[in-house]
């Protein structure tokens, strides 16, 4: 039975008594999941977001938000306010799908999202990464479990698919006996699509499944085994700092390198390989002493080097015309009670009161002697991008006596731990 199989995984999955919440469509996948879990105690919330990319989308989204109320689910529908969106359109969606989502789960303290994923979905997506020629770690697929796979729209929540081994018809098949209705999304037919020409190919290729899904299972114990080695490596060889700058003593390997640049970034952009390796060589040279890469930035540093923010986010860029162009107002951020990202490096305003932050570089002024002082260990490239708190008149770094004010949360630690699947710190 559907119920008690997706209550096995959400024990297994997600400690008892943590409340979560579930991403609902209105379709059928999600549609079974919500009625299949109407009664679960940890279900609290749905999520319904009104992408607004075609007429008749409020109707669904409040025939979904009536379905799921009538349940005593707390239902809010999120809705996508956007301009004009031509290309892209499903990645666009569904980085603002995770975006809305993601505030509201931080917003209740919510730290698991349940999606309802499942089997041929993750067939689908390991075609496509074949199809775009993706490399071994992307062939091991979907998770059941996976930290804020969307960042930083997702920081601090957790994507559970408890779905991943039922299939599809077998969904339809449960809501059919259970006289639930469901709406279909029109684009799933729609052949301009990557994931709908991967459904059309899969299911005139039936037998290419169990092999893609017998990879994904063999890619995933390799990526584990391959963690494993890298968090090793991080903790013979790096450490964090508060502000989330690593420190490397020796040269790291290529795809630890990677974590630490998409982590110290705040950033979820893929960062091409070559690129790393390449970087790497650099290191390796008696003459390298700084080098920016993918939003991050790394500096020989006494005898290692630290790694922390492209400062070029705070000092902006010359554009074609060679007139420079400012980022550091996206930085500008008041937190009214919410808990707000700063950066993808910090969650700040988490303890329900109204904060300011800014960064240091557009505040230099307004820090004291004291608070340069308890800096100066930090390369000044590095020290410009940190975040300071600040009102009208003055402004002081996040720390408090050597301690995280309260309401802040650095999240590079937190991010790269789960990456490397195991704490940092731990030597034993």
């Amino acid at each position: 039975m559907l119920p008690g199989h997706i209550n096995e995984e959400i024990s297994r999955l997600i400690p008892n008594g943590k409340k979560f919440a579930i991403a609902f469509s209105g379709g059928g996948d999600s549609t079974a999941l919500v009625h299949a879990l109407k009664d679960h105690p940890q279900s609290k919330f749905v999520y319904i977001v009104d992408h607004n990319l075609r007429s008749g989308s409020h109707l669904e989204a409040q025939s979904a938000k009536y379905f799921a109320e009538s349940f005593g689910y707390n239902v809010e529908v999120l809705k996508w306010d956007h301009g004009s969106v031509k290309t892209g359109i499903q990645e666009k969606a569904r980085i603002a799908r995770y975006g809305l989502i993601g505030n509201k789960c931080r917003e209740e303290g919510v730290e698991y999202l349940l999606t309802a994923h499942n089997l041929e979905d993750n067939v689908e997506t390991l075609m496509m990464r074949y199809d775009r020629k993706t490399d071994w770690r992307g062939a091991a697929g979907m998770s059941s479990i996976t930290y804020a796979p969307v960042w930083p729209e997702l920081s601090l929540v957790n994507i559970v698919r408890p779905l991943l081994s039922v299939s599809r018809k077998y969904l339809r098949d449960y809501n059919a006996s259970n006289k639930i209705k469901w709406s279909e999304d029109p684009s799933n037919k729609d052949t301009k699509y990557s994931r709908i020409k991967a459904r059309n190919y899969l299911r005139k290729r039936p037998d290419i499944v169990e092999l893609l899904l017998q990879t994904s299972k063999d890619m995933k114990e390799c990526v584990s085994k391959e963690n494993k080695i890298l968090l090793d490596q991080f903790r013979k060889i790096g450490k964090i700092d508060y502000f989330g700058n690593i420190y490397l003593t020796e040269i790291p390997y290529p795809e630890l390198m990677f974590h630490c640049l998409r982590t110290t970034s705040g950033q979820g952009r893929m960062i091409d390989r070559t690129k790393i390796r390449n970087l790497l060589k650099r290191m390796k040279s008696g003459d390298f002493q700084a080098s920016t890469l993918a939003g991050s930035m790394v500096i020989k540093f006494n005898q290692g080097f630290v790694i922390g923010r492209d400062p070029i986010v705070v000092k902006g860029r010359k554009d074609n015309h060679h007139k420079r162009i400012n980022y550091s107002s996206d930085l500008e951020m008041t937190s009214h009670g919410k808990p707000q990202v700063w950066d993808g490096r910090f969650v700040f305003g988490t303890e329900g009161k109204k904060m300011k932050m800014s960064s240091l570089y557009n505040n230099k002024d307004l820090l004291s002697k004291k608070q340069f002082k308890l800096l100066k260990n930090i390369p000044f490239n590095l020290r410009i991008s940190l975040p300071v708190i600040k009102d009208n008149f003055n402004a002081g770094i996040i720390l408090d006596d050597d301690n995280l004010v309260p309401g802040i949360l650095p999240l590079v630690k937190t991010r790269l731990e789960y990456c490397l699947g195991g704490s940092l710190d731990k030597t034993d």
